[in-house]
């Protein structure tokens, strides 16, 4: 591997010269001799290249280096690969061949699974939690015409899933910062039912 080329594209790039910090990234990622190099330099730089505004790690080097690094450990139940796949989902998304080669799996559905791997760990339940409640906030941003569940109103049977979600925010919300969202929350949420079942 030669970093040369690395930090040759990092300063390309920030002086805004695409060609050049292109040719340079092309001739780092080519410099790799074994996977073994590839994974060494994934998981040492991994919390740099994702620590951007959108989360988003340049197309090159996620796909040609750190999709198919996360991948491997995603597929034999990693917990660190499955997080960091999680938190560079807007790089998945935008790659459908890549979302399919990963049976379209989304940001909550990876979070689940971390979460279920290290019940302890609390990087990945924040963000599990964080996710859900984006997830019941976005629920309720037609209110008071009713509850969404995708982009419908929810049934009386998707209002049960909502309320275990619910459930599940208490479990995971040990700083209690979330407590008001959901005490309000739940009140609209009896309203609807009792709209649905009349």
């Amino acid at each position: 591997m030669n970093i040369e080329h690395y930090h040759k594209f990092l300063i390309f790039q920030d002086s805004g010269l695409k060609k050049k910090a292109t040719e340079s990234l092309r001739g780092f990622i080519s410099s790799f001799e074994s996977s073994g190099d590839i994974d060494d330099w994934v998981w040492g730089n991994l919390a740099d290249l994702g620590s951007n505004p959108s989360s988003r790690v340049r197309h090159e080097i996620f796909h040609e280096l750190v999709y198919p690094v996360l991948k491997a450990g995603y597929i034999e139940g990693d917990f660190a690969s499955t997080l960091w796949l999680a938190k560079l989902i807007q790089n998945i998304y935008q790659a459908p061949k890549t979302h399919e080669e990963l049976a379209w799996v989304s940001e909550m559905e990876l979070l689940r699974k971390c979460h279920a791997l290290k019940p302890e760990n609390d990087e990945a339940r924040l963000l599990l939690l964080e996710c859900i409640v984006k997830w019941l906030q976005y629920s309720e941003h037609e209110w008071p015409s009713g509850i969404l569940y995708g982009n419908d109103g929810a049934t009386l049977e998707q209002c049960e899933e909502i309320t275990q979600e619910i459930e599940l925010v208490l479990s995971l919300d040990k700083e209690y910062q979330y407590s008001e969202f959901i005490k309000q929350y739940t009140k609209k949420l009896v309203q609807y039912r009792a709209r649905l079942n009349k």
